[in-house]
């Protein structure tokens, strides 16, 4: 029995000996790694033209905006007032197109990316029109929209909304016109 125990404890020592001897080189593997994709990122941004940039940063600050909370209201427990931020129920569907135009529009370009970046915006605005129109049915429902004030981040979800719209269609007629010229 001693003997077993001896044994396991040797094992143990002798793993942590190798582990501690291991990190450094886990540590320049990590180093290299990440490295390699920052600068693959790197040259992937310095070969974008300029409305492809601006279209990019709008597609990345739309992703930002949809995941913060877009409405406030302030709830009274006797003498003490609290303010509460709280997104729309259907968040998980503005966040999942603005992640998905990201990806998509961001690193990849085919014809059918296009029509999924126009057909995800319309649909984003679709929704955010019906849920400003009926508060209580698309963006929440245990409050008094009387009592619900429209956060700063809502307002550029919009802007970065219509900004990633605009910036999409330029660059795609920019894309057209140096294609044609080939």
């Amino acid at each position: 029995m001693t003997n077993s125990i001896f044994f396991k404890f040797f094992n143990l020592v002798q793993f942590l000996k190798d582990s501690i001897l291991f990190v450094p080189e886990l540590t320049l593997a990590w180093w290299d790694l990440t490295k390699r994709i920052f600068l693959s990122l790197f040259r992937y941004w310095k070969s974008k033209l300029f409305f492809d940039k601006i279209f990019f940063i709008l597609l990345f600050l739309q992703l930002i905006f949809s995941i913060l909370p877009w409405f406030s209201y302030e709830i009274r427990f006797f003498e003490n007032k609290e303010s509460i931020s709280l997104g729309p129920k259907l968040n998980s569907v503005f966040i999942l197109l603005s992640l998905l135009n990201f990806f998509f529009l961001g690193f990849w370009k085919s014809a059918w990316t296009r029509v999924w970046f126009f057909a995800c915006q319309m649909v984003s605005v679709v929704f955010v029109i019906w849920g400003y129109l009926d508060p209580k049915r698309y963006f929440y429902d245990f409050v008094k929209p009387e009592e619900v004030g429209l956060g700063f981040p809502f307002y550029l979800f919009l802007g970065s909304l219509l900004g990633a719209f605009i910036f999409g269609y330029l660059t795609f007629k920019r894309e057209d016109e140096v294609l044609g010229r080939i």
